[in-house]
């Protein structure tokens, strides 16, 4: 068995938004800070350009659900990174392969408790991944069954330990994760739960917690505010050593930015890189903090769309983007110091040796993007300035979320862009949770979105064929894929995607996700754009802070405000 000390959480990214300090954050006075009895400490103020949607294990969605996911669960492995995740101990203290790779036994603690004071044991891992299997419940983590043994997925040995049995070894990171990485459920709370409106249920709004974090208030739209488990039974190191922290709703990226330079917030996320510039110079009491290559832009096709099932067609819109350009006005400092690079994929550079750098990205020629367009049979019939083909106009609705500047900005630009080559765009904003629902739904022409990419290699998700049973056919189960929202079918890519995951030695299976790479951007569902090295800014008061490849906010139990330096 494998011992391990206690690393940096495995985290996902946030999106966010935020309220005036001043409406209602309890915890200070206005006689002046104060360190409680037991050496709390402050508060942590956040702004978020949108509220959390669903706090469900197994069905949650956007990055901000699983921000606040991650504070009120301990991990059931924790994690840090270095061109890999490096997994340490969480609920899970012990863990071991069999020699040939199929099975993973774990030992749990058995000092977890959920926030009502039931025990934690193996019966809700085992009901967990239960639901995540149901096709019923339709969740967006399906995949992470998909090489398991229905049954032994996991299997209950005892309360404290468990056996994962899978189908065919393959990389052992991604096993892990894939039987790691969904928070526990309660199985005494939700099993007798509705399977069908899973994302109605009212635990959302009033989950468990078995970390050192609860969910105190959620004013929708207004603010989250967290406060520490007072009945938290895991280790003492991770009791937590603030106060409180509270998530502010604030859609507008520039009300969030005058806040941080006011003081008014303390951490604020995807900071621009002329703001970032100006607060370097104005603001040395605003620690900037480059994350790395985690998060991606993308246009996404929706493939069920006339418009952009042809493949020349979706390779002519990328050859007529600018996107070198945009990264030139959008994502370089005025030293020239780009804060991005281009993207030719989902699986990130910073994964050593597995990202392909050998792909070229397609060139901005509105030459080439004309030929394609001609070849496609979209042409400037009637002289109006927008290609068309059999009547019908080559225009289409680019949807993207509120509160995203960059976003907004590069709309423009591409709008801008592919009006040159004779494509008329019309630009569309929704409420964050609104965009992400739409997107899973598939109600959408053309969406501006973009990915926290998993720092583990499983593209299933994202790239593979959704499963259809035919009639009669006993030995299938059915599998959406709900993060596949372009609707992407490629027989060589689930190939690819299959044969990566039955390959367990990582170097073996390199190639393979290089090639899957390749094919994918060879058929363009996303227009690509870019990774960007996200900037955070954060009061240089706290100490012990995470701000990292895995999230920007990373163990939040552990940050501190020495006593001299206490604002809240």
């Amino acid at each position: 068995m494998r011992r391990l000390s206690v690393l940096s959480a495995l985290s996902l990214a946030a999106l966010g938004g935020g309220l005036a300090l001043t409406q209602g954050c309890s915890g200070g006075s206005s006689s002046g800070p104060a360190v409680e009895a037991d050496g709390r400490a402050d508060m942590l103020v956040i702004p978020w350009q949108s509220d959390i949607g669903q706090l469900t294990p197994g069905v949650s969605e956007s990055a901000a659900d699983g921000y606040i996911m991650q504070m009120i669960n301990y991990p059931v492995v924790d994690a840090a990174f270095d061109c890999s995740l490096k997994k340490a101990p969480g609920i899970v203290t012990e863990w071991e392969w069999s020699e040939d790779g199929t099975v993973l036994a774990m030992t749990l603690r058995d000092d977890i408790t959920f926030s009502d004071g039931h025990p934690l044991t193996a019966e809700d891992v085992e009901f967990t991944y239960d639901l995540v299997r149901d096709p019923v419940v339709a969740s967006p983590r399906v995949s992470f069954v998909d090489r398991m043994v229905d049954g032994k997925d996991p299997l209950v040995i005892d309360d404290h330990h468990i056996e994962w049995h899978f189908t065919q070894a393959y990389d052992r990171d991604t096993q892990m994760s894939h039987a790691s990485s969904v928070p526990i459920i309660p199985k005494h709370i939700m099993e007798g739960a509705d399977r069908a409106s899973l994302r109605g249920h009212d635990y959302s709004r009033n989950p468990m917690s078995t970390g050192p974090w609860k969910l105190a208030e959620h004013d929708p739209n207004v603010r989250i505010v967290m406060e520490p488990n007072e009945n938290f039974t895991g280790p003492a190191e991770d009791r937590t050593k603030l106060k409180r922290v509270v998530f502010q709703i604030i859609p507008e990226y520039n009300t969030r930015l005058l806040k941080l330079q006011a003081g008014e917030v303390d951490l604020m996320e995807s900071i621009l890189v002329s703001d970032a510039d100006a607060l370097r110079e104005n603001h040395p009491e605003i620690n900037l903090v480059k994350r790395g290559y985690r998060s991606n832009d993308y246009v996404a096709w929706n493939l069920s769309n006339p418009l952009f099932q042809d493949v020349r067609v979706r390779r002519a819109l990328a050859h007529g983007t600018n996107v070198d350009d945009i990264i030139g006005k959008l994502l370089t400092s005025s030293d020239g110091t780009a804060y991005a690079r281009r993207s030719v994929g989902t699986i990130t550079p910073e994964l050593c040796g597995v990202h392909n750098d050998s792909i070229t990205p397609l060139s901005y020629s509105q030459e080439e993007a004309r030929r394609l367009f001609a070849e496609a049979g979209w042409t400037d019939s009637d002289g109006d300035g927008i290609l068309d083909k059999d009547g019908e106009k080559f225009e289409f609705t680019l949807t993207t979320n509120t509160g995203n500047s960059r976003r907004a900005q590069s709309s423009v630009f591409i709008q801008s862009n592919l009006a040159e080559v004779g494509v008329k765009i019309n630009i569309e904003q929704l409420e964050s949770n609104t965009f992400f629902e739409n997107l899973r739904l598939k109600d959408y022409e053309a969406a501006l979105a973009g990915w926290s990419a998993g720092l583990f290699v499983d593209p299933s998700g994202l790239w593979h064929s959704d499963v259809v049973c035919a009639e009669g056919q006993e030995d299938c189960t059915p599998k959406k894929y709900e993060f596949n929202f372009t609707g992407f079918s490629n027989a060589r890519a689930d190939e690819l995607i299959d044969q990566g995951l039955r390959t367990p030695i990582p170097e073996e299976a390199a190639p393979i996700w290089m090639e899957l790479q390749q094919v994918i951007y060879d058929e363009q569902p996303y227009m690509f754009l870019w990774w960007q090295n996200e900037i955070v800014g954060v009061s240089d008061r706290f100490e012990n802070t995470e701000i990292d490849l895995l999230s920007p906010y990373g163990h939040l139990q552990r940050w501190s405000v020495p006593a001299d330096r206490v604002k809240y």
